[in-house]
């Protein structure tokens, strides 16, 4: 989008999911590294101003989320839509509150094709105290490379996923 050859972009999607009913895109968010850096320098909604943004989608969050995410290199090349990373609560905890978030990294290989699940990670907090453990072994920055940084990675995703706070309780649908 900047022109600088390098991932510049996310765009996050924000789906509420109602039971027996398509799921529906709630908001809609663009982040731009314009200085290739990978830190977000610009951002906009459509359906979203400073005033009535929710305060859980305040640009902090997504900025962290959006640096964080650059940092995966899992991105497209030019405008085609091939790769991208679902995020959700999988499990709720004891205390009410989610205890696995998952995190699918899909690729489209063929122009008509829906796109198959590459990896998946998931990050536990199996003991409620608030810290995310990760099972995952691989590396997600794309480097080769399993090393400290794929953890913290993982884990500054996973907790502003959470500060989103996207995860409530499934609506009915009207039918």
């Amino acid at each position: 989008m900047s022109g600088n050859g390098r991932a510049d972009t996310v765009i996050l999607h924000f789906y509420q999911q109602v039971a027996g009913c398509p799921d529906e895109l709630v908001h809609e968010i663009f982040a731009v590294d314009m200085s290739a850096d990978r830190k977000v320098d610009l951002q906009w909604a459509e359906d979203l101003n400073p005033d009535s943004r929710p305060r859980m989608l305040e640009k902090h969050r997504v900025d962290t989320f959006a640096d964080s995410f650059l940092k995966l290199n899992w991105f497209n090349k030019r405008s085609h839509w091939q790769r991208t990373l679902t995020m959700y609560v999988d499990r709720f905890g004891k205390t009410g509150g989610p205890d696995a978030i998952k995190l699918d990294f899909h690729e489209r290989t063929a122009a008509q094709s829906k796109g198959s699940l590459v990896y998946a990670i998931a990050a536990y907090d199996d003991n409620s105290d608030g810290v995310l453990e990760l099972l995952s072994k691989s590396g997600v920055d794309c480097n080769g490379i399993a090393d400290s940084a794929d953890p913290a990675l993982i884990r500054t995703l996973c907790a502003t996923f959470l500060a989103f706070e996207w995860h409530a309780a499934e609506v009915q649908c009207a039918i």
